[in-house]
């Protein structure tokens, strides 16, 4: 009987032995699987969760191509099924211009994300700034006033309004002209809250106590004493990002 269970003591010894080398080589698989490297065997950065690496490391020849798909209104998950956050993809569609696609909807060809409900452009390099359209002030009563600037950039490049209309008047002016290959409306008609404004230069000898709010309403003096007929203000708006 002794003997007997020393037999099965050591065979039960050995199954658990053996039983700790599995789980010991199951869990370190399991580590060296959870970071990837592709294009070499060697072991993916410490940070990474995926890392594209040549044999040739220092002198890549080869990059990263992201899947091409062709959107056509930034608001529909097409061709997805569904909208989901942090997708990336290689647009190589272009929105319709017959006005089906709402304004701040339309897409051209380039790098977009998805925030989880729409599509966003992907901006690379410098930041995407320009000058606020033309935008007649005038400076001969005295006073201190309010202009919308994000209304009057909307109107000029929206509503093909006129931005010299004073931002109170509602009245029609002159339509866009555009070249025949321009989409119509513009490709990207930013929101109030998605611009910085910048008052980058005006006359100091008639413009005073100048401030602009988040949205774009510029406040500003006309001194009594300077009244003109003639003056200027140079305005910047800079896409945030």
């Amino acid at each position: 009987m002794k003997r007997t269970n020393t037999k099965q003591n050591k065979r039960s010894q050995v199954k658990h032995l053996n039983l700790m080398l599995l789980l010991i080589v199951f869990g370190f698989s399991q580590a060296g699987f959870s970071q990837i490297t592709i294009g070499s065997g060697e072991p993916p950065h410490s940070d990474a969760l995926l890392d594209l690496k040549e044999n040739n490391a220092g002198t890549a020849t080869k990059g990263l191509l992201l899947p091409r798909v062709a959107l056509t209104d930034a608001g529909l998950p097409a061709p997805m099924a569904v909208h989901v956050a942090g997708m990336t993809v290689y647009n190589t569609g272009t929105s319709p211009t017959d006005g089906s696609v709402d304004i701040k909807d339309y897409v051209s060809p380039g790098f977009y994300y998805n925030s989880g409900s729409r599509w966003e452009r992907l901006h690379l390099g410098s930041a995407n700034w320009f000058y606020m359209p033309s935008m007649a002030i005038d400076v001969t009563t005295s006073g201190t006033f309010t202009r919308d600037l994000h209304l009057e950039y909307r109107k000029q490049f929206e509503d093909g309004v006129d931005a010299s209309i004073p931002a109170e008047s509602p009245t029609a002016g002159t339509p866009l002209i555009k070249s025949p290959d321009a989409p119509n409306p513009f490709t990207k008609i930013y929101g109030a809250t998605e611009l910085y404004y910048y008052v980058t230069g005006y006359d100091d000898t008639v413009f005073s106590n100048l401030s602009i709010t988040s949205d774009g309403k510029l406040t500003y003096t006309i001194d009594a004493d300077n009244v003109t007929g003639a003056t200027y203000m140079n305005i910047v708006f800079i896409e945030k990002k």
